[in-house]
Parts: structure tokens; sequence; C-alpha cells
């Protein structure tokens, strides 16, 4: 399938999303009704069922509810527009993907379609069980390559939180970038993880990475000083989330922009549905900014 057509797809599953709450439900009304349904068990009941769903380009995906990539996803196929469209405009057949923070697996998933047979796409998700729910999603994908890892600045032994599968999304090294009201009334599992530098595993498994997607909750910083090398050598196209919410011991993000801007990217923003230059802010709102090597 190639990036235009995907592009189409994800036109159709976003215009179903941006409806008012009538419109969403005459376009696709077993899938809203159905999914408030399961939404209210698992909180009536304080449980996870696990389902499979479509993604927007019509592939199955194993996902959680109630967790919110997962609603987002069985609802319209899609999470994250901005990043999304990122991803299909600049990823391209042939290219190499690392996946930094895969999570359940859905760019781990598109990346794998856009570059076929004759890329890469490698996925790294430190928590257990979104890592189990992301190798059942890529059992049958030949060019994904996951990885059990946290990325960091080196290798070492760290303590990840995880906060249970309703907020696996927000796992983190660090305090989860949620609001501490909700965060106060989580039950938080600790887990020991490996990590592993994305130097380090350039240079191990002779990989040269072309796009580099980094969601990492708070960790971005420590990332990116593990990937000098791998920067000013292949300039790789590069995603960051970006999100201030005073977490201590996490760099602003004006300092993470800064870093790439300083070793010759400039930035860009997702805005208006076009992908738009970006102007340095002293604060932000959660996004994915996008960074082009002018290398």
């Amino acid at each position: 399938m190639s990036n235009i057509d995907l592009i189409k797809l994800v036109e159709k599953s976003i215009a179903v999303s941006k409806g008012t709450r009538i419109q969403r439900l005459k376009k696709a009304p077993q899938k809203m009704l159905y999914s408030k349904i399961l939404e209210f068990i698992t909180i009536l009941f304080k449980n996870t069922i696990r389902i499979k769903t479509k993604t927007f380009w019509h592939e199955n995906m194993l996902v959680l509810i109630p967790e919110i990539v997962s609603l987002s996803i069985y609802r319209f196929g899609f999470f994250e527009e901005g990043l999304t469209r990122m991803v299909l405009e600049y990823l391209k057949p042939g290219m190499t993907f690392f996946d930094i923070g895969a999570h359940f697996g859905y760019f781990t998933l598109l990346a794998s379609v856009i570059v076929g047979n004759e890329g890469q796409v490698h996925s790294f998700e430190p928590t257990p069980s979104s890592f189990d729910v992301l190798k059942t999603n890529v059992s049958n994908k030949g060019n994904v390559f996951l990885n059990n890892n946290a990325v960091f600045s080196k290798k070492k032994i760290i303590s990840i939180n995880d906060y249970g599968t309703k907020y696996s999304a927000f796992n983190s090294i660090y305090n989860a970038r949620i609001p501490q009201n909700i965060r106060k009334k989580l039950k938080v599992e600790k887990y020991k993880v490996e990590t592993i530098s994305i130097d380090e595993y350039v240079e191990n498994n002779g990989v040269v990475p072309d796009f580099i997607k980094i969601d990492a909750e708070s960790a971005e910083h420590e990332i990116l000083v593990g990937m000098k090398k791998t920067i000013n050598r292949f300039h790789p196209i590069i995603t960051i989330e970006v999100g201030d919410m005073d977490v201590e011991g996490v760099p602003t993000s004006k300092k993470l922009i800064n870093f790439l801007i300083q070793r010759g990217y400039k930035p860009y923003e997702f805005k208006d549905g076009k992908i738009l230059h970006h102007n340095l802010k002293k604060r932000y709102q959660y996004d994915n900014i996008l960074f082009l090597s002018s290398q």
C-alpha cells in the first residue's frame, strides 16, 4: 500500500473523529456504541478487555480497553493525528524506522507497512505487560525487530513505574505526566529493566536509522544524549514528544528542541492540517515536534 493510499485512508478516519457526537454515531454506530459499553463495563468492574480492532489501513491490532490509546484506535483506527501525518509524509519504502516507546505497536505496525520488505522497524518497549501486547501485534511481521529495553543515555539497570493498563501509555522512569490528583490514586508497580543507548544499538547491530520516533515519557533528553554519534553521522529524521508537566528531574521541552537545533536540525509542527516550521516556545503543552537535518 502506497503512502498516498494510506493518507487517503487516514483522512477518512480523521474526518469521522472530528465530527460531532451525532455525526460520529451515524458514520460508525457499532464502533461508537460498543466502545462506550466496553468502557463502562471496564470502569464498573475495574477490569480490562482485550479486543481485536482494525487500524485505519485495515490491519488487525490487539488493544486493551479502557486504555486511552486503545480507545482512539478502536473508535477511529488511528492515534495522534500530527505524528501519524509526519510518519506518512517522511517515512518511505526501504527505510529503517526506530520506534522508541512503542507501547502496543500502532506506529510499529504503520511503519512496517510503509517500509515494506526492503525496510526495517526496530521497536523498543520496556514495560513487560505492554511488550507482551506489542509482541502479539507484530508476530507475523518479518521486518520488525523487538527490544524489551528502555532506551537511555548509556547501558545500565533502571527502575520503571508501571501505572497499570489504563495509564500504560504514561509508564516512565519518572513520575507519570498526568495530573497529580489522578497519579496519587494509581497503584504503581516498579520493574527493573535494562537500558541501551541508540549509539550502542546502532553499532552492535550494524543498522542505520533513517527515522527515529521518540515517545519515552520524560526520558527524551537522556535518549538524545545517548544518540549523539548517530545524529552526527547519519542525521536521521527525528520526532520527539514534548510537554512540560514540571516533573522533577526532567529537562524542559525547550531544552530538548535546542539540543537538536544546535546539531543542525530544523523543527516542524503539525498545525491546521499542515506540517509547518516551528517557532521555539518557553513552555509546551503536549505535542510532537518533527526535526529535519539541514546537513
